[in-house]
């Protein structure tokens, strides 16, 4: 559901740490003296134990860890732009904004998707916006030679209707109880007026959801990591409605469905354009040899051996 594909990965973020340190360093030794170019001694960032870590010490371990990848990455840029360039090829504010959009599916809210995207691999919105808008000027300069007919569109969506179905997404609360005449005591509380969220925090033995009110967040409705038990049971209820109790190889479990929606592939014209650009891309040679290629090209060459790959 939340099937996320960056073009350059979590390590966007470090090259711009590299970046700030190499360019805080240089100012350090060549702007900070009593002349151009006169050295500074290094800036102590940290101690422990008595032990200083100086600034050039902390840069000099990042560009060993993370310079080949970040440079690498740095150069596919480039070269992916001067292609682009040297092809007339653009990409429309709209395109990036589609394809941000098709990516933010399965969340509450845009404002959660950058949230989540920020905390899980460290990159802002204008750096995702860059990674997205990379990635599909690259995707546009492999598929530019290939053709897919209106007949092919339509023979997969044929042949694959399971992958076009309308998803239903449940969010359930969940309260689960050694003993079924427990379980009943909960759904009689319940009824009785309590808070579920309140009764999952003083009642449940499941400790990892407890704490959050028995909240299992959004959930498909044939997620295979739920005992099915409690999903066949959910797809039942009616959006504030309860069940239990549910015998679960944990015990027996009482349900509030807190939230539904259904989660559309899109319309049909939406649809048959996906379909279509997934068979460009099934076409279209390896994207890791069109860089190579567009490298070579443009002749892009690392010149310090030790930031090689």
């Amino acid at each position: 559901m939340r099937n996320i594909k960056l073009l350059w990965g979590l390590t966007a973020c470090l090259l711009a740490a590299v970046l700030v340190l190499g360019l805080m360093l240089t100012r350090e030794r060549d702007g900070n003296g009593d002349g151009p170019g006169t050295p500074e001694p290094d800036r102590v960032v940290a101690k422990v134990a008595g032990r200083e870590f100086k600034l050039s010490i902390l840069q000099e371990n990042l560009i060993h860890k993370y310079g080949p990848e970040l440079l690498d990455q740095m150069l596919n840029q480039e070269a992916i732009r001067l292609e682009a360039e040297a092809q007339g090829e653009k990409l429309s504010r709209e395109d990036v904004d589609a394809e941000l959009k098709r990516m933010q599916q399965g969340y509450d809210s845009e404002e959660q998707f950058y949230e989540s995207m920020r905390s899980q691999v460290g990159l802002s919105k204008e750096e995702i916006r860059e990674d997205v808008y990379y990635k599909l000027l690259l995707e546009k300069l492999s598929t530019k030679n290939i053709k897919v007919t209106e007949e092919e569109v339509t023979a997969y969506i044929r042949e694959h209707p399971e992958e076009f179905q309308v998803i239903s997404n449940l969010r359930i609360q969940l309260i689960v109880n050694q003993t079924a005449e427990q379980a009943r005591r909960t759904m009689e509380l319940y009824k009785g007026g309590k808070d579920f969220a309140q009764l999952a925090r003083e009642r449940s033995l499941d400790t990892v959801t407890a704490a959050e009110g028995g909240d299992l967040g959004w959930l498909e409705d044939n997620d295979p990591f739920v005992p099915q038990e409690i999903m066949k049971a959910a797809r039942g209820l009616k959006v504030g409605e309860v069940a239990g109790p549910i015998e679960t190889a944990d015990g027996f479990a009482v349900i509030r469905l807190k939230d539904k929606k259904d989660q559309s592939k899109g319309s049909a014209e939406q649809i048959r354009e996906n379909v279509r650009k997934m068979l460009l891309l099934q076409k279209a040679p390896p994207m890791q040899d069109i860089l190579a290629n567009l490298r070579s090209k443009h002749e892009a060459v690392i010149l310090d051996p030790s930031l090689q790959k």
